[in-house]
């Protein structure tokens, strides 16, 4: 046992110096190795095993009566140890065991920590790690970025062929707008002339169209003058009071207006026609109901009821079902068929007549729409009947309601011509002018 005792303590100071080792690398923050961890930990089992075997020997010897010499110290000179000292030893013993598990415990608890210091410092270090490969990746693209850059620096064009190339563009810019401005002006120069054409071709066409409408006013004059010195040789020959009487080389407003009358009295007449054919027809439409009555007052006094028909259907239609009743029903009176044939026949004429009138009705109205177009539409020199003689009338009362005689007398023989005055008009324009 005092052999064990002594390896005990031995190991205990291995331990401590350990220890502090273990503290010292701790303070300057190096990693312990994995060997060292493993030997710590074999060395705590052994030491716990120990001290747990030592405690057990003790006290079997104490308890057994075992002999003395077995727990001598080497260095004791007693032949024997009395009981005394073999419990002061046990208790040496045990408080060297407590304090070596408190030890081993502190131990645990420095070890566990300087564990987990050292994996965060691991940590630590591969965040490190992974930063600085980072940066050397940014250091990489900086590099390459600045040798492009580089690259592209050497191969730009320096200053003055850039300058150079700027005054080559100024000066294509300058030529394009000279040309430009040349262009413009000729273009300018070439429509002035043309519209200097035109319009001269213009003015041309108008003096020619006033010099054409100021012949053409002479002639009037001139007409209008010839027909105002034979009316007044008419009137001279003519009594005033004969003017009512019409004459045969009267005014030609006379004669437009017997063919308006004339007109008129023709559509009237249309529309009477009209309303006769239309009469006719409400005529023949009721005669062909009564007719189709008949024939079914006679079919149901023959053959019993038939079912409803139209009024309206065809000759043909009323054919086929005579025929049909005919060949399904015996017919034992000869008079009978006879009348119902009479019957369709006199129907078939009826339809054929009522088709005439239609035709004759849409020409009839196709006509009456022509004459109605043709007596309301507008005349050969633009004016209706109608417009006509309100301007007519217009002008007449313009005249008589001026006091100016001179431009009555100089306006007068041109309207007259255009708007062809009656003799009433005339006299009453004269009458103003006395």
């Amino acid at each position: 046992m005092r052999a064990q005792i002594v390896d005990l303590t031995r190991k205990l100071d291995e331990s401590n110096e350990q220890r502090a080792l273990l503290e010292a690398s701790l303070y300057n923050s190096e990693a312990l190795p994995a060997a060292f961890l493993a030997q710590c930990q074999e060395f705590m089992y052994a030491h716990a095993i120990a001290a747990a075997s030592m405690m057990v020997d003790a006290t079997s010897l104490s308890h057994n009566g075992g002999k003395p010499e077995q727990c001598k110290d080497v260095s004791t000179t007693d032949p024997a140890m009395t009981s005394p000292s073999r419990d002061a030893v046990i208790e040496n013993l045990q408080k060297a065991i407590k304090d070596q598990s408190n030890r081993l415990k502190e131990v645990q608890y420095a070890l566990k920590r300087s564990t987990n210091e050292l994996q965060q410092r691991t940590e630590a270090l591969r965040q490190q790690d992974e930063s600085l490969a980072e940066m050397k990746h940014r250091l990489t693209e900086l590099e390459t970025s600045n040798t492009s850059l580089r690259q592209q620096l050497i191969n730009a064009p320096n200053t003055e062929e850039w300058k150079q190339a700027q005054e080559d563009l100024d000066q294509q810019l300058e030529r394009t707008r000279l040309e430009y401005e040349i262009r413009e002006s000729q273009l300018v120069l070439q429509y002035s002339a043309e519209v200097q054409a035109l319009k001269a071709s213009h003015e041309q066409e108008v003096q020619e169209m006033q010099r054409e409408h100021r012949d053409a006013m002479a002639e009037t004059l001139r007409a209008a003058q010839v027909s105002s010195t034979q009316a007044a040789v008419c009137n001279s020959v003519h009594p005033p009071g004969a003017s009512d009487v019409p004459h045969h080389g009267t005014h030609p407003c006379k004669t437009d207006d017997d063919a308006y009358m004339n007109l008129l009295s023709d559509y009237k007449a249309m529309e009477r026609q009209c309303a006769t054919a239309m009469k006719e027809r409400g005529a023949m439409v009721a005669q062909q109901k009564a007719l189709l009555c008949e024939l079914k007052d006679i079919l149901h006094s023959v053959v019993g009821p038939l079912p409803a028909s139209d009024t309206s259907s065809t000759s043909v239609t009323a054919t086929t079902s005579a025929d049909e009743t005919q060949a399904t029903v015996g017919w034992n009176s000869v008079t009978d068929i006879h009348n119902l044939k009479e019957a369709v026949r006199q129907i078939h004429e009826q339809s054929l007549r009522f088709a005439g009138l239609q035709e004759e009705l849409m020409r009839t109205r196709r006509e009456v729409m022509q004459l109605r177009r043709s007596t309301t539409g507008p005349s050969e020199d633009g004016l209706g009947a109608q417009q006509l003689q309100y301007v007519r009338s217009v002008v007449v009362r313009l005249f008589c309601s001026l006091s100016d005689a001179n431009v009555v007398r100089h306006l007068l023989p041109v309207l007259s011509t255009l708007l062809k005055f009656t003799d009433e008009d005339v006299k009453a324009i004269t009458k103003a002018m006395l």
